[in-house]
């Protein structure tokens, strides 16, 4: 397997550098056509970028990387915008700005391939430093939304029961970011979660509607839908920013039944809880049920069809009752249907709960997030 090596200005200066700085070398870009966007005159390829050599021989520069080609003729425009899909490889002049994240490859010849490259869709939260560059965590599942934040919630030992007044908000970010004597293991705690689930990311934007929504979101919490790759990833929208998430959560209201259904969900729920001579006999889930990424994005767009659902809840200690009690939460966990073994009929289901956030432990672990996460990540 060839070497993957970042592209660097020194080995570009040595082949063309012009009065601007700008850098020149022949250059192949060999990947998946993933959009061509008129207005820019761009296009954008998933793959490995290569350079030749004075001996003639292509180096691998960088691979799994979106890539931007500029057509300089129209029959490679014309090829190159009706190819969407397809595997190509196009060569041409590669041109490199000092101190830019991105190289523009301005094509000259593009020949189409059969090759399949495969490219899921990727969908992440996380907090948008520019409109090229985020921190993030991947939904690789929808229960990651929950998981994960409650992991940072609980590694910054936040309240659920209360929302944090913005001094507290910032006490705490600023002993994460510049922890005292006192304070190191507490940091510690919270950097290692970061660490475990949470990183920076380049991005390139579809086209000027993607770019807008990366630039509303910019400061604060985003969902990027796109596609992910290794040097950065396509984003091919941010129409999610903390407000509509705010919105929902105000819309959310109670209803539904329990189809028989199993597997992993969320739900943002408001949790009911009923005694019998003081004790707990039954403890139940009412609101809306996400089970996958792309309907949890779709209800933050638009609320007007809510998938309401109300589930009997299990593994839910006394502790936890007393700060969810009647009190809307997300909770992660799995849907179980029991049946019974003879008849084969459904006897039971119930909603196992995993990890769970108040509105206000929820809020909380947003506030504190934003302020640790910084230009450079946290």
């Amino acid at each position: 397997m060839a070497q993957i090596m970042v592209l660097s200005s020194i080995s570009i200066a040595s082949a063309s550098e012009d009065q601007y700085g700008i850098y020149y070398r022949h250059g192949r870009v060999f990947g998946k056509l993933i959009h061509y966007d008129q207005d820019r005159d761009l296009g954008i390829i998933y793959g490995s970028v290569f350079v030749k050599e004075s001996d003639g021989e292509w180096r691998l520069v960088e691979s799994k990387k979106f890539h931007l080609v500029n057509p300089t003729g129209n029959d490679v425009r014309e090829t190159l915008s009706s190819s969407i899909g397809r595997t190509a490889g196009v060569e041409g002049d590669l041109q490199v700005w000092p101190g830019q994240k991105e190289e523009v490859l301005a094509v000259q010849s593009i020949e189409l391939s059969d090759y399949q490259i495969n490219t899921p869709p990727w969908f992440a939260f996380g907090k948008t430093i520019r409109t090229e560059k985020i921190f993030k965590f991947n939904l690789t599942s929808v229960n990651d939304f929950v998981n994960i934040l409650a992991g940072l919630h609980n590694a910054a030992n936040l309240p659920q029961d209360e929302r944090l007044s913005i001094k507290h908000t910032s006490d705490l970010a600023s002993r994460i970011a510049s922890p005292g004597p006192g304070d190191r293991q507490f940091a510690y705690a919270v950097r290692d979660e970061f660490e475990r689930n949470w990183n920076e990311k380049w991005c390139v934007a579809k086209d000027q509607p993607a770019t807008d929504d990366l630039r509303s979101g910019v400061g604060g919490w985003q969902f990027y839908e796109g596609v992910l790759g290794y040097g950065n990833s396509y984003v091919s929208s941010a129409p999610v920013i903390r407000k509509d998430i705010t919105a929902f959560m105000d819309a959310v209201r109670q209803g539904g039944g329990s189809p028989e259904e199993s597997g992993p969900a969320i739900m943002c729920a408001y949790i009911n809880v009923k005694r019998e001579l003081g004790e707990i006999v039954e403890i139940k889930a009412s609101g809306v049920l996400f089970d996958n990424a792309p309907d949890l994005l779709t209800a933050f767009k638009d609320k007007k069809q809510l998938n309401l659902q109300t589930w009997k809840l299990k593994g839910v200690g006394e502790k936890k009752v007393e700060v969810m009690e009647d009190n809307l939460c997300w909770i992660s966990g799995e849907r179980v249907l029991v049946y019974d073994p003879f008849t084969g009929q459904l006897i039971d289901q119930y909603f196992a709960l995993d990890k769970f956030l108040t509105r206000n432990g929820f809020e909380n672990v947003l506030d504190v997030g934003k302020m640790v996460i910084g230009e450079g990540g946290v």
